[in-house]
């Protein structure tokens, strides 16, 4: 609540070692006592000359500052008070492994049963409350659930309850509830901040704003041994807890399903979301995938190696993927078309548009491994007679539908090539400037030929340092162009 700061004259106490807690223990031993025997108030915490009282009630808090600031300046302790409330706090932590098994009795001191379970109902960018402990009654399988209204104190040593166990009603957890042992211990969670799928060894739960939660998930060693009770394994402290926020992580199994993204997955770059994919199971990878817009997982889809596009695909059914498709860059879809089986391929191909079907079928017609293989057909075309005010109309119509756009492509009434201009010429020349005088004349040797094997591609781009290169059939018509990132990922596939 305050931070105390001597402000008499030019004298104070000594800050940053040990002298300066003794002394403010000493100078500050009155104001203790004023506040267990006067204000009698239960929650207050003091460091030195920082001291902190809790409450939920805010009116209560907001009362005793001027009584604080009253006891202060005449007890000649001339403190200025800077008061700061917080409206979140936690106060109290437990490992859900030191609950499990814990003896639980009712207010007769009764022993009703041990801890099995705890319910938990999950709230998006929230920590989760508790719900319901799940207790396995003694001599019996079976569970009583016991609201959390009910517990009087929830401890690692036995957990108490307000109410005698004759007197705990029939309930049952509705379909939107997690258990944490069944549901979460041991699954895979996408941590989204690390962009990363981890598993839960531990959760840790906690007192927020006076309402048990859980507040952590624990995915180091040292939560699993914890939860196995061979912590003592660890002599030497080597295993260090690792947690992640449980509002920064996303669950992807059991009643928590991916059919509604957190917003910070979706934020996501297509390169990590593609290797959180690659790190789960099939099933929950393609539930992923469906989840997300289809530009997204167009993107997303790009990014994969192209064993684990045709695994997908397989899943999402042809409808589905027809729609991602429909946004992936022409390569990427003859690529993936090519995996597919006759069949499949024949159903995915009539669901696409036309314009993109025809783009698709001509590239399906060349080699893997050669200019035409490679060759993206999704370019911005401009004519030599046009003003630099329509090419920058012409790029911002369609550049939402491309990966990048480095370079317009010229090309007359007959399609055949006359070079190229670079999107930055383009930006900084006069709107009404010809397309044909900022033409790039494109040394012949500098474009590729559709039937350039891959050892051609690669010579020709380095030698003439090429970001993109025009790629032009027998009669100089540009048929597409090949990136220097399509290259790549033909020579190195696994990256």
């Amino acid at each position: 609540m305050g931070e105390g700061q001597e402000v008499r004259g030019r004298i104070g106490l000594p800050l940053g070692n040990l002298t300066s807690q003794l002394f403010s223990n000493i100078y500050l031993n009155c104001f203790d006592q004023w506040v267990k025997h006067k204000l009698k108030t239960k929650h207050y915490i003091r460091y030195a000359d920082d001291f902190v009282f809790l409450s939920p009630d805010k009116d209560w808090l907001t009362s005793i500052v001027p009584l604080v600031q009253k006891f202060l300046q005449t007890n000649r302790v001339a403190f200025r008070l800077r008061i700061e409330y917080s409206r979140r706090v936690i106060w109290f932590m437990l490992y859900l492994s030191q609950l499990l098994k814990t003896k639980v009795r009712d207010s007769s001191d009764q022993v009703v049963g041990v801890l099995a379970d705890i319910v938990i109902k999950p709230q998006e960018g929230q920590y989760a409350p508790l719900l319901f402990l799940g207790v396995r009654k003694r001599f019996s399988k079976q569970i009583l659930y016991v609201p959390l209204s009910a517990v009087a104190a929830l401890a690692a040593s036995e957990i108490t309850l307000r109410i005698r166990a004759a007197n705990i009603l029939a309930n049952t957890p509705n379909e939107d509830s997690v258990w944490l042992v069944k549901d979460i211990f041991d699954e895979q969670i996408v941590d989204v901040e690390g962009a990363r799928v981890v598993r839960v060894n531990d959760l840790k739960l906690g007192l927020v704003d006076e309402i048990w939660c859980v507040i952590g998930i624990d995915i180091s060693l040292s939560g699993l041994m914890r939860r196995l009770k061979i912590g003592w394994l660890d002599v030497f402290q080597m295993f260090q807890p690792s947690f992640i926020d449980w509002r920064k992580a996303q669950r992807v199994k059991g009643a928590l399903r991916v059919d509604s993204l957190s917003d910070d997955l979706i934020r996501l770059h297509p390169a990590d979301l593609a290797n959180i994919i690659e790190d789960l199971s099939t099933k929950h990878g393609a539930r992923l995938v469906r989840s997300l817009d289809d530009t997204i997982a167009a993107k997303v889809l790009e990014e994969l190696e192209p064993r684990l596009q045709k695994i997908l695909v397989d899943r999402l059914g042809p409808e589905k993927t027809s729609h991602i498709l429909e946004k992936m860059s022409t390569d990427e879809v003859a690529d993936l078309i090519q995996m597919l089986p006759p069949k499949e391929a024949e159903e995915v191909l009539a669901k696409l548009p036309g314009r993109k079907l025809t783009s698709v079928e001509q590239l399906l017609r060349y080699k893997d491994d050669t200019a035409g293989g490679l060759m993206t057909t999704d370019l911005i075309q401009v004519k030599p007679f046009w003003t630099v005010q329509q090419a920058l109309k012409e790029i911002e119509k369609h550049s939402d539908s491309m990966r990048s756009v480095l370079y317009a492509y010229v090309v007359d009434d007959a399609e055949v090539f006359q070079g190229a201009v670079s999107l930055r010429r383009l930006m900084f020349a006069e709107p009404n400037a010809k397309i044909d005088d900022l033409l790039i004349k494109d040394h012949p040797y500098a474009t590729l030929r559709v039937q350039h094997s891959i050892k051609d591609v690669v010579r020709i781009m380095t030698k003439y340092d090429l970001y993109t290169a025009a790629v032009l059939d027998r009669d100089n018509k540009l048929l597409g162009m090949v990136t220097i990132d399509d290259v790549m990922r033909h020579l190195h596939p696994q990256a």
